[in-house]
């Protein structure tokens, strides 16, 4: 039997490809652990919290998750080029 290329087993394999898809766009994790403090201290603050920084504890909370989406839509876009690149597709 032939030996496969990088190219050739990426597509041979969806299991593989699948699993390498996953790590590539996976988010660190001190991202993620920032993201839920921000979220979690700014929407605790805009429960309870007086106002003034009840709205900023909204704001806070708000800007993270969006802040998160944009850097995931970033990541997936930097994951699908590396492994056009690794598996040799233009």
């Amino acid at each position: 039997m032939a030996q496969l290329g990088k190219h050739d087993r990426f597509y041979a394999n969806p299991e593989l490809r699948d699993a390498e898809w996953n790590q590539a766009r996976q988010a660190p994790a001190w991202l993620v652990v920032t993201v839920l403090a921000c979220v979690s201290v700014g929407f605790f603050a805009g429960f309870y919290a007086a106002t003034p920084y009840s709205l900023l504890g909204w704001l806070t909370g708000t800007v993270a998750i969006l802040v998160y989406i944009l850097l995931d839509r970033v990541r997936r876009d930097r994951a699908r080029q590396q492994l056009r690149r690794a598996h040799g597709q233009a």
